[in-house]
């Protein structure tokens, strides 16, 4: 991974585009600024790996060029469980939870993400509660996105069980 500069990403991309990330949606432009000044960005190459299970959970990651794939380690295969687009977090689950990572977070393709530790998520709150509340119901809908993906899948597997 290539560690990038955030003001430099900031001034080159301009606002507007991260405007578009969902995470960032409705956030004033000094809140973008302070997260991507004091949150860690890396460009990664396709099949790059972010994190590994096992590793602590402390931060979570926002694409915001390319896309990751999660993926599962299970009796020797690996099963991707889903794709993260542009604008859409990694990791938020692991570290609001207090859980070492249960998966990969792998780039699919060239791909920007922005790392955002915990102690980044702390002062955000502190500097920016009405950005960071923002930021909570930005992150809630990804999960409930997360989650109402996830029970299709599992109700689609439960009926290929059922009629076999």
């Amino acid at each position: 991974m290539e560690s990038l500069d955030g003001q430099q990403m900031l001034a080159e991309r301009g606002l507007d585009h991260f405007r578009t990330a969902s995470v960032f949606g409705a956030f004033s432009d000094e809140a973008i600024g302070f997260l991507l000044t004091h949150g860690q960005l890396y460009a990664m190459a396709d099949g790059e790996e972010l994190f590994r299970p096992g590793e602590p959970g402390d931060g979570f990651f926002v694409v915001i060029e390319g896309q990751l794939d999660y993926v599962r380690e299970r009796e020797g295969a690996q099963v991707a469980i889903r794709t993260i687009a542009m604008g859409e977090q990694l990791g938020y689950v692991s570290m609001i939870g207090l859980f070492e990572r249960f998966g990969i977070g792998r780039a699919h393709g060239r791909t920007i993400v922005l790392g955002i530790k915990s102690d980044v998520f702390h002062q955000f709150h502190i500097e920016f509660p009405f950005d960071f509340g923002i930021l909570l119901l930005n992150l809630s809908r990804d999960m409930a996105r997360t989650i109402r993906e996830m029970a299709v899948r599992l109700t689609e597997a439960r009926l290929r069980q059922q009629s076999v």
